[in-house]
């Protein structure tokens, strides 16, 4: 039987090249290991059996990313921003693009460079602003804060036609924004401009008609439902938001799920448009603290069902690409989900929660299942999976992530009809990557 496996396997990958030579321009051949891998199960723990069912289907993935804010940080180098929008060795395969709306004209070119680039490897780029210019703002007094910064009534036209300007300025200097936000962290705003829930209604309603791009939503600091809730329940302003954005800081996991949504939010997109997790003081190499990414991920993406999960800037020091272009272990975090989910794929049913400190989550898309498994104890553990409603395995692949190694490739993953067991390093990330004979492909 494995003198069959390894012969098949060997005659699937000669097919493979000879298609691809004959395609001129096409995809690099995907690896196909000749030696069937079985896991060593000896000494590891047995979690319960995680089913996964590809017929339950949940939302549509748009895609991972980060902002690159030029105006406050440099650019991205030329390097860099292959490292980010890029899908090869160790680069991150992000699709996401977030920028800002500069109060000020004469620093919109500064995205540009950038921008262009992520658009020209597919990303999706949306803008979000914090300040309108200054002649449309006025200080008042926010809880005791005398100085505090607001909109002026009398100028949100002007306010509108500030933010479709930069849609249009964008647009003819070849970058299609995905979305424009009306408001950075509208709750948060010491040093940026506040809006009250009234506020806001009063400007979806009556002023961004004039706005020729998909609007986003103000983007709460911690997911809170004050906006939101107002938005879902106004025929009107609702019919004028296409994406619900919001932040994760501080959020926790039982904050993330939105019925309301959920209940009236049909057509509509659900991102998570910026965090950093779970702090901006330490490296971003430090581990196992950096696992904690890959669960707000997976909190995220299992409990909020969004669509989108963007990180705050993409190069830093806590960030998913450390100063020197590197990917940190918080990038590869990241990669675990922006590598292998791509745009347009869907998240399945599976057992979330097989043992104590393991999180599983499960996708579908191209022809491909991808699982995330995420280890966050001590122990090892054996995991049986067991999929159904799904095309037959052609083959399978691991991708693991610990102290040690990132994105570490095992191929030829033994199964058995839909089932394989796998083993969970202590402390670790693993994403599988099932090549199915047929696309098992999302309604």
């Amino acid at each position: 039987m494995n003198m069959f496996k390894r012969g098949l396997s060997l005659l699937l990958a000669l097919l493979m090249i000879l298609t691809l030579a004959s395609c001129g321009e096409a995809e690099p051949e995907k690896i196909r290991d000749d030696e069937l891998f079985l896991p060593d199960v000896t000494g590891a723990q047995w979690g319960d059996e995680v089913k996964i069912d590809a017929s339950i289907e949940h939302q549509t993935i748009q895609g991972f990313g980060g902002i690159n804010y030029p105006n406050w940080i440099d650019d991205l180098t030329q390097e860099q921003r292959e490292t980010a929008f890029k899908n090869g060795e160790d680069q991150l395969g992000f699709t996401i693009l977030r920028i800002s709306v500069d109060p000020n004209k004469a620093n919109w070119e500064k995205e540009l460079e950038t921008a262009k680039y992520a658009q020209e490897q597919g990303a999706l780029i949306f803008a979000s602003p914090w300040n309108p210019p200054e002649d449309l703002c006025e200080r008042f007094n926010h809880n005791g804060n005398s100085n505090a910064k607001r909109l002026r009534h009398d100028k949100y036209a002007e306010y509108a036609q500030h933010l479709n300007d930069f849609v249009t300025y964008m647009r003819e200097n070849g970058v299609e924004l995905y979305a424009i936000s009306i408001q950075n962290e509208p709750d948060y705003a010491d040093e940026w401009t506040w809006w009250s829930t009234e506020e806001i209604m009063d400007f979806i309603k009556n002023y961004s008609d004039v706005i020729d791009c998909r609007l986003m939503s103000p983007e709460a600091f911690q997911y809170r439902k004050d906006f939101y809730n107002a938005i879902l329940n106004d025929e009107e302003a609702l019919s004028k938001i296409d994406i619900f954005g919001t932040h994760f800081y501080g959020t926790q996991k039982r904050d993330m799920a939105f019925p309301l949504f959920e209940e009236k939010g049909e057509g509509k997109e659900l991102w998570m448009t910026e965090v950093y997790v779970p702090n901006s003081d330490n490296d971003a190499d430090l581990w196992p603290e950096a696992i904690e990414v890959a669960v707000n991920m997976h909190d995220g993406l299992v409990t909020g069902n969004i669509q989108a999960y963007v990180w705050w800037y993409i190069r830093r020091f806590y960030g998913p690409m450390k100063e020197d272009g590197t990917i940190s272990k918080r990038g590869y975090m990241m990669a675990h989900f922006s590598k292998f989910v791509r745009p347009g794929f869907v998240r399945i049913e599976a057992t979330e929660t097989p043992a104590y400190g393991v999180s599983v989550s499960a996708y579908k898309g191209d022809g491909e299942i991808v699982i995330v498994a995420i280890n966050h104890t001590l122990s090892s553990y054996a995991q049986t999976f067991d999929l159904s409603n799904t095309d037959d395995f052609e083959y399978i692949e691991a991708y693991t992530t610990n102290s040690l190694e990132n994105l570490a490739r095992t191929g030829n993953v033994a199964h058995s009809g839909s089932t394989f067991d796998y083993v969970l390093p202590p402390e670790s990330v693993t994403t599988f990557v099932i090549s199915t004979a047929q696309p098992a492909s999302a309604e």
